[in-house]
């Protein structure tokens, strides 16, 4: 038999041992590849190239992947500006010469692409988009909200469409607790800096629900005409004589009523969890909103319905697609993907360095803003259009790998066979 193998080994070619190397070099890459894929693709980690650049982003609302709206912290305080598509830069906010935006608490897109902020007590500032403007510029319209029923200041607002007609949901803080407020209906001239007082001067605005739960409301989205979704939490204390320096706070999410009218929105239906907080409520295109919280997320149905998650996180975010992406802390290797409520972890090629402050989907990127704990700047971007998702990508890698593997082994099987057999018959 050894004699067998010694002229087995002789007689083959001098290119045995290059076919054996190129076979070992083939499992190398195959295996590489394969890890490779079982990253997200498209992910970017480090500084940003926009025009907030090496500052701190404390807020921010994209509009495109290079045209956006942002709060940002600034050597003389917290300024406010827009970066349109073709990179102008218009300071909406100058700390340098009047008053910060420190105070501002929000910034919504509205459906039209114009952005709204509060600027004081029943005070909205309507940002125009430059292409809703005549001349291309970036111009500003403040409404002022009547104020017969008491003077508050808005935390949040969300806006609902319905034909040509719009309605807006706001978060106020009434001074001694936080409330509900509806504004409407807004007629489509809202769009241009020209016919937007004429398109809100029959809009009327609701008194503010009587919160006799003691919910304090931070964030309202929009779900149906007449439905919405809004957040907050609850305090209280844990046990009778408890310390209440200390009280035991619990996330709240809720389906409101309202109707565009002077009576007050209501709660319709309200859950409340165990722990954490709700961060976000995502608006989604299908009439939905998913409520994501550091313990735990919400899915609120159309109708109002609510299906619960146990995946937390402290910042989430959806693409084109209506897909949710929820984000972890620092130290986090995944993300989480909710696509039409399932579920799906997603690895990161390292994990998140920095906290994340603001969070914002473009056209095709999601845009982690952060700092990190040597006080640098931190941009993480996501390209979700990326070519060679993990399924197609790992997949197609894993079947041909495996394919030709199975070949060469079986080739090189039926020749070893072969040549025993010869050898032992020689």
């Amino acid at each position: 038999m050894a004699s067998g193998w010694r002229g087995y080994l002789e007689e083959e070619s001098e290119y045995q041992w290059i076919a054996m190397t190129g076979f070992l070099i083939f499992i190398l890459l195959g295996a590489v590849a394969i890890q490779g894929t079982s990253n997200l693709p498209g992910v970017e980690f480090g500084s940003s190239d926009a025009s907030h650049a090496e500052t701190r982003v404390l807020d921010i609302e994209y509009t495109s992947d290079t045209a956006f709206t942002a709060k940002v912290v600034t050597d003389t305080g917290i300024d406010l500006y827009m970066q349109t598509s073709s990179g102008s830069v218009t300071r909406i906010i100058d700390s340098a010469s009047s008053t910060d935006a420190s105070e501002m608490q929000f910034m919504t897109t509205l459906d039209n692409d114009n952005v709204v902020v509060a600027s004081g007590e029943n005070t909205l500032m309507v940002i125009h988009n430059p292409k809703n403007v005549a001349n291309g510029e970036v111009l500003i319209s403040t409404i002022q909200l009547d104020n017969s029923t008491g003077d508050f200041e808005i935390a949040d607002l969300a806006e609902r469409t319905s034909g040509s007609s719009t309605s807006w949901l706001m978060v106020t803080n009434e001074g001694s607790s936080m409330g509900l407020r509806g504004f409407g209906s807004i007629s489509e001239g809202a769009t241009s800096p020209d016919t937007i007082a004429s398109s809100m001067a029959t809009s009327i605005l609701s008194t503010a629900t009587d919160n006799t739960a003691g919910v304090v409301w931070e964030h309202v989205a929009s779900l149906s005409d007449g439905l919405w979704g809004a957040s907050g939490y609850l305090t209280y204390a844990t046990t009778v004589g408890s310390s209440p320096a200390t009280p035991t706070i619990v996330p709240v999410v809720a389906v409101i009523e309202w109707e565009p009218s002077i009576n007050a929105p209501t709660i319709k239906t309200m859950y409340t969890g165990d722990g954490g907080t709700i961060h976000s409520l995502v608006q989604l295109s299908d009439s939905t909103v998913f409520a994501a919280g550091t313990q735990g997320s919400t899915y609120i149905h159309e109708d109002g319905e609510m299906t619960h998650f146990e995946d937390g996180s402290v910042a989430a975010v959806a693409d084109n697609e209506d897909r949710v992406w929820l984000f972890g802390d620092v130290g986090s290797k995944t993300t989480v993907r909710y696509d039409q409520g399932q579920a799906e972890p997603l690895s990161l090629a390292r994990g998140l360095t920095f906290e994340t402050e603001a969070i914002g989907f473009g056209t095709h990127q999601i845009f982690l803003h952060g700092t990190d704990e040597q006080g640098t700047i931190q941009t993480l971007t996501i390209d979700t259009s990326a070519p060679g998702s993990i399924e197609s990508g790992r997949g197609f890698l894993n079947f041909m790998f495996l394919g030709v593997f199975t070949i060469v082994m079986v080739v090189m099987a039926w020749t070893a066979g072969e040549r025993l057999l010869s050898a032992k018959f020689r």
